[in-house]
């Protein structure tokens, strides 16, 4: 590909997603993008490496043949159930006081806190810095220090730890596809920067991208990623909910969700029912429109409790003065601004890729849908939110041509302490989410002063 151009996978549950972008004078323009449901992939963890591997294949095909360019590199999204964060401090001892304390030297303190706290089993899938010090100075940011001399610095961190596997499948996948890995990127992150604005991320805003299978958040302030979790309910959980509580099949489910379903119960309409037919113009089944909205709002009512735990738990509730931000595919659903600003008690928007790429491109780049795998263009070909590295050698695997494909492993029930329906749900006696929350959103201290 030529040197300003950058591509890029989205790994969600639903779809996969691939863009490709292009840095110009004019900004940074989305040249094409493609997507394809999902095969293999739970909660944004590759569980089937073939039907992954056969999805990218034919996406990258699509956009090679639109562009007449060969695709060799690409950034990924990391996502997944599974991701806590630490509070790190670093300190360096610089050799030569006197010198400027230059851009590179920065970017190796960073580089250090991937490689430093790697574990076994885990990785550093973003290390933030939060605030730099000196000797003289205290709790500057990184474009402050560039350029002061000094004899120490201090580095405050946070670290956002997950499984290496999720990262190795996703490598794994691009080495049997020919590709090389250019960056490792969180999924919450991306989104963000594809969908705020520059003032929102000064002043202070969370980002929640409601997706499939997981709702990511992300608290941006003075332009600093603060805290990032995964929250495993989505839009398929509403979808499970309409199924179980109604009887009707997952198919008719997700459709009556998608063309009639509101968030708020109070918004529906009275002694009214939907008749669903089938080919042949036969009644299958009815579903009451009071019924259908209680409970796709104890469902989202449930997401957007867990999103208000994360904003607490966070140490910046209080500097979070524009609002929260909402995209992903489940924010279309009707009523869930006025859901979200009463449960949150904050201002709330919907946003789509739209101010941070121009206007020249293609039109699916400006959807709800595509956020991710925008924002991880964005962060590619202009980082401004993750400190992700570049990787200079692709994956050490080599393109495989399976014969025959692989069997799905079964896929994990849904029990325990995030297994059941919504609160509210008709004979919902299971527990809920909030009976565990604090084991999800554990945060850790380990500062190495």
């Amino acid at each position: 590909m030529k040197e300003n151009y950058a591509a890029a996978l989205d790994f969600g549950s639903s779809k996969v997603a691939l863009a490709v972008g292009e840095k110009t004078d004019a900004g940074i323009r989305i040249v094409s993008y493609h997507d394809a449901p999902s095969a293999g992939i739970e909660s944004g963890e590759i569980i089937n490496d073939f039907r992954v591997a056969e999805t990218v294949r034919a996406l990258i095909q699509q956009a090679e043949a639109e562009l007449d360019e060969k695709i060799t590199e690409v950034t990924v999204g990391v996502s997944g159930r599974v991701l806590h964060r630490e509070d790190h401090s670093a300190f360096i001892k610089r050799r030569n006081a006197g010198a400027c304390i230059s851009d590179a030297e920065v970017r190796r303190i960073i580089r250090a806190q991937y490689e430093a706290a790697a574990g076994e089993e885990e990785m550093v899938f973003e290390a933030a810095p939060q605030r730099y010090s000196t000797e003289d100075r205290f709790g500057i940011t990184q474009d402050e220090l560039i350029g002061m001399v000094g004899s120490e610095i201090v580095a405050d961190f946070v670290l956002f730890k997950g499984r290496k596997s999720i990262f190795e499948r996703r490598t794994k996948v691009l080495g049997d596809c020919g590709l090389k890995l250019n960056k490792a990127i969180l999924a919450p992150i991306a989104s963000a920067r594809s969908v705020l604005s520059a003032r929102e991320m000064e002043r202070g805003v969370v980002l929640v991208d409601i997706g499939a299978e997981t709702t990511e958040v992300a608290i941006i302030q003075d332009s600093i990623v603060r805290h990032v979790a995964i929250i495993p309910f989505g839009g398929e959980t509403v979808t499970g909910d309409i199924k179980t509580d109604t009887g009707i099949t997952r198919r008719w489910a997700e459709s009556v969700k998608i063309q009639q379903g509101r968030c708020c119960e109070e918004y529906a309409v009275e002694n009214r029912k939907l008749m669903l037919k089938d080919e042949n113009d036969n009644v299958e089944d009815e579903v009451d429109l009071v019924l259908l909205a209680r409970i796709i709002e104890a469902r989202m009512s449930e997401i957007f409790d867990a999103v208000g735990y994360v904003i607490d738990q966070s140490d910046f509730a209080r500097r979070l003065p524009a609002g929260v931000v909402i995209t992903g595919g489940t924010a279309h659903l009707d009523n869930i601004l006025q859901l979200a600003s009463s449960l949150l008690e904050r201002k709330v928007r919907l946003a789509a890729p739209q101010g941070s790429i121009s206007s020249g491109s293609v039109d699916e780049a400006f959807d709800v849908y595509s956020s991710t795998a925008v924002g991880l263009v964005l962060e590619t070909l202009d980082p401004k939110l993750s400190s992700a590295l570049e990787f200079e050698q692709g994956p050490e695997t080599v393109p495989q041509d399976y014969s025959e494909p692989p069997v799905d492993p079964p896929r994990k029930t849904r029990s325990g302490p995030f297994g059941g329906r919504g609160r509210g749900s008709k004979g919902d006696d299971s527990p809920g989410l909030f009976d565990g929350i604090e084991k999800l959103f554990r945060v850790e201290q380990n500062d190495n002063a």
